[in-house]
């Protein structure tokens, strides 16, 4: 058997305990150290914070560039207690010329000093001296010891003046130096990195001071310019709303005999794979249309609100990842939806955006999953909520990272190298913040790059959609409509959709001919395109309505222009309804349901 250790001896256990406490004490004060250089750190940012904010909140008020530029010279020569201050500036704002003094020193009163007798008496051009190097560089340049430098041609003023360290930002308009600060220290100092970065974000500041002061001096010599740039800036309004409105119609316009013809079709003796092959054109130009919907509304962000339906959430993401998954198969990769955890069929909500959304989050995700990888889809409800999952096998994004890739161009290295404008999740996280809901990047369990989204929901209502029923076919035959449309391909839309309904169709290519065909004839109902040669379509409503001429006939608008300030002056100038382009087929058979009841009950009155 093995003998037992002998006990250690007092001396021994002593010495343990001495050495134990040793490591103790070294480890609080070690912790200390760490906690004294956080608040250490914690503090001069604060102090950095606090400067920056009083320059701008001074130079928010002040006009003439030199009384800010005094202010910030004392306040940074306080922060970073260096002893001495001076603005170079350009005369008469020409950019182009030499620096020179501006007279703005600190401190303000002085004595005389060599250094700066001759600072007064020079001029600096690109790349001479410190300022002159600022000027050329456009950025902060730091010289620890000004006395050495080569070129510096101050040098020996500041050693008779008793300064060695300088340092130099720019205030900048963009890329353009408008003038350049300088401090000097009584000792040689190392770069200080911190200082240097909130000089950059003071030196913007600064800049607009001075651009602002230039805009008033332009405005001074220039008395018209206000109403110039006012004239130009309702201008481009006007010209903004106009080509929303061309795009609109220009594009809806097509689409609309895309989506008519197909839907025709699909009313033909098809095989099943044609018929599958005609929803897939169906579905993807509807995807469009939506999409096309939130690029206007992105476009007029200022009055972007959510568009809420009803809509099949479990068959959107069956249809969405359907129309995905040939390009994933192109890349080498798997694309599949967990719907396992979706307890709800119908929901309410803006199934464009919802869309877009997952739509771009699917997109980047097969950007970065690598061949053989596979992107999963998953769909969680967690009470009147929904959650969208969007898994896959790429690199994922770091921690630091997780909230700036949701700004607009802000990407990853990855995503840089992978093309793109850094705004396709920027987009997402706008849609989700309209729907009030969240959007965020992690892992999941399996350690797998997931990018999800929730949104709230509203349990969908059978009662309020507006779809057209038996009836409403049942009451179509017969029916005397008035269609006003230029374009012959959506002629020939209404035509395949209405003419097997046994609508009695006449066309008129403008309001003019319209009006026409109102005074020789009768109708149940009018279809009015707004954008026309001749007569548009508002001016034939304001017309037929002023005249009398269909007093008891529905107008309803059918086009491609719907936005609110669109239906307002069509519902102003006396019509009844507005259908969009391109053709929503149930709301147009709603429609002439509606009517033909109407002529049924009326000539059951007249017998």
């Amino acid at each position: 058997m093995t003998a037992p250790p002998p006990e250690p001896t007092p001396e021994e256990r002593i010495a343990r305990l001495e050495r134990r406490l040793a490591r103790e004490r070294e480890a609080r004060r070690e912790a200390e150290r760490i906690a004294e250089g956080g608040t250490r750190s914690l503090f001069e940012q604060q102090r950095r914070l606090e400067l920056i904010q009083a320059v701008a909140a001074a130079a928010n008020h002040m006009e003439d560039p030199a009384d800010a530029f005094r202010f910030a010279v004392e306040r940074i020569c306080d922060h970073a207690g260096w002893p001495t201050g001076h603005v170079w500036m350009f005369p008469d704002e020409d950019v182009s010329g030499l620096l020179v003094s501006s007279g703005v020193w600190h401190p303000l009163e002085a004595e005389d000093t060599p250094f700066r007798v001759q600072t007064r008496a020079m001029s600096f051009p690109r790349g001479v001296g410190l300022p002159g190097r600022v000027l050329n560089e456009a950025r902060a340049i730091w010289a620890e010891d000004v006395t050495v430098e080569e070129n510096f041609p101050r040098a020996a003023s500041a050693r008779e003046s008793g300064l060695r360290a300088g340092f130099a930002f720019p205030a900048l308009i963009g890329d353009e130096v408008a003038a350049v600060l300088e401090f000097f220290q009584r000792r040689p100092v190392p770069p200080d990195p911190q200082l240097l970065e909130t000089l950059d974000q003071i030196g913007a500041v600064l800049g607009r001071v001075v651009e602002r002061h230039r805009a008033a001096a332009r405005l001074h010599r220039h008395n018209q310019d206000l109403a110039a740039q006012r004239d130009a800036a309702e201008q481009a309004s006007r010209a903004k709303s106009a080509f929303l409105a061309v795009t609109s119609h220009e594009v809806r316009t097509p689409l609309n005999a895309v989506l008519g013809l197909a839907e025709a079709l699909k009313r033909q003796p098809l095989t099943p794979d044609q018929h599958e092959l005609n929803d897939g054109v169906l579905a993807s130009g509807q995807m469009l249309l939506r999409l096309l919907n939130a690029v206007l509304d992105m476009s007029r962000i200022d009055q972007a609100v959510a568009r809420m339906d009803d809509f099949d959430l479990r068959a959107k993401l069956r249809l969405i990842v359907g129309i995905w998954t040939p390009h994933a198969q192109e890349l080498g990769a798997s694309l599949a939806l967990d719907a396992a955890a979706l307890t709800v069929e119908r929901i309410r909500s803006d199934e464009g955006r919802f869309e877009q959304t997952l739509v771009n989050l699917i997109s980047n995700a097969l950007k970065f999953t690598p061949r053989g990888g596979e992107v999963l889809v998953r769909a969680i409800a967690e009470g009147q909520q929904v959650r969208l999952e969007v898994i896959d096998e790429g690199p994922g994004v770091a921690d630091e990272d997780r909230d700036r890739i949701f700004q607009p161009f802000e990407q990853t290295e990855a995503g840089r190298q992978a093309g793109g404008a850094g705004l396709g999740l920027s987009i997402c996280s706008g849609n989700v913040r309209l729907l009030g809901g969240e959007i965020g990047a992690d892992r999941d369990d399996r350690g797998r790059s997931r990018f999800w989204f929730t949104c709230p929901f509203e349990t969908a209502s059978a009662g309020e959609a507006f779809e057209a029923t038996e009836e409403d076919l049942e009451a179509a035959p017969g029916l005397r409509v008035l269609a006003a449309e230029d374009n012959p391909a959506n002629r020939r839309v209404l035509e395949v959709l209405l003419g097997p309904a046994g609508v009695d169709l006449t066309f008129a290519e403008n309001g003019a001919i319209a009006l026409g065909e109102l005074e020789r004839g009768r109708f149940d109902l009018v279809l009015m395109d707004a954008n026309m040669p001749v007569m548009d379509g508002i001016e034939a409503v304001r017309r037929i309505r002023a005249e009398s001429m269909a007093p008891d006939t529905p107008i309803y608008m059918l086009t491609a222009n719907a936005f609110a300030e669109d239906v307002e002056r069509y519902m102003a100038a006396g019509a009844d309804g507005v259908l969009t382009k391109p053709i929503q087929i149930d709301r147009l058979f709603a429609v002439l349901g509606g009517c033909g009841r109407e002529v049924s009950a009326g000539a059951r009155d007249a017998a």
